[in-house]
């Protein structure tokens, strides 16, 4: 809703999901969703996959195992039903090469079926075509092996989100288009993404006392136990915590969080999120650059140290941006 409604009001700017599941949703449902907003937004929606998150579906009695197998024939489905008309279906097949956005052929029309693990199409039919008969692209937020291989199957572009330094995201990126070669695509057709969190500030030392602030504690939950212990320090939700993908806030009491958020140290951010002036956010991402990325989303915690940085940060953040477009 929010997309359409953002979609009708700008002319120029790309909406999109970055991300959302298929659990939540069928993957046909996600699929008529997008050629929808594609029509609301006059081609300028992206749809931004992940396997999901226990926060939004098993506190909501939703099944959240195989999250991955789920999301691999999901996007099986999508690309079936989003294939031009008159190219074979593969019904019940998952090895047919995946299309990616940009067909200019009309969509849908053509009756599929699909006898798959976790869903089954018979003779469905996809009755409305995207603006201008083109796809919306898929973006694909994905970090362990088996998911950057399917960024590089099925995925217009790739927007992973957890910390990780650049050769770390040069390394992945690569098993991302080889994976896209295998399947027969031009590896290069593969937009590569980074969405990072960002604190912006007007110098280094007030980005330090906004890293520090009892926020920004709060936000380092949603690391991983490897992300915390980078900086020499033990995650308190537990050696094997997964991070966003496991974090359910509701499963602690408060005096568990308010102990969890004691824990943190600056240090667990200070080397994984950019943060200082325009010229070092700027310099924190040139390496990545220099290792592929091509897309850069950011998000800017800064005010989560006060509602009065707001406003420098949001400037210092637009002077960033600049800086790496030049």
């Amino acid at each position: 809703m929010l997309i359409a409604l953002v979609g009708h009001a700008t002319e120029r700017v790309i909406l999109g999901t970055g991300v959302t599941d298929i659990i939540r949703r069928s993957p046909p449902d996600v699929a008529r969703t997008f050629v929808t907003l594609s029509l609301a937004t006059q081609g300028r929606v992206v749809l931004g996959l992940g396997a999901g998150e226990r926060l939004n579906t098993e506190p909501y009695g939703l099944d959240y195992g195989k999250q991955v197998s789920r999301l691999e024939e999901a996007l099986h489905i999508i690309r079936l039903l989003w294939a031009p008309r008159g190219a074979p279906q593969g019904a019940g097949s998952k090895e047919a090469a995946p299309q990616g956005a940009g067909s200019k052929e009309p969509l849908g029309g053509e009756p599929v079926s699909f006898q798959g693990r976790f869903w089954t199409l018979d003779r469905a039919v996809l009755d409305v075509d995207p603006y201008q008969g083109i796809a919306p692209p898929i973006w694909l937020g994905s970090h362990g092996p088996r998911m950057l291989r399917l960024a590089g199957r099925y995925a217009d572009g790739w927007l992973p989100s957890y910390p990780m330094d650049a050769a770390e995201y040069a390394e992945r990126l690569s098993v991302v288009r080889s994976a896209g070669r295998e399947a027969g695509r031009d590896p290069a057709s593969i937009t590569a993404g980074h969405h990072a969190y960002i604190v912006p500030a007007e110098d280094h030392e007030t980005s330090h006392r906004m890293l520090a602030a009892p926020l920004a504690g709060a936000m380092s939950l949603v690391a991983s136990a490897a992300n915390w212990e980078r900086s020499g320090r033990r995650h308190p939700l537990g050696d094997g915590f997964q991070g966003l993908r496991d974090y359910v806030p509701e499963w602690y009491s408060p005096e568990e969080l308010q102990a969890a958020v004691a824990a943190y140290h600056p240090d667990v951010l200070h080397d994984q999120v950019a943060h200082g002036t325009a010229p070092e956010i700027a310099a924190f991402f040139e390496p990545f650059v220099e290792a592929g990325l091509e897309h850069l989303v950011v998000s800017n915690v800064g005010p989560l140290a006060g509602i009065e940085y707001l406003g420098p940060s949001s400037a210092v953040l637009k002077e960033a941006v600049a800086l790496l477009q030049a």
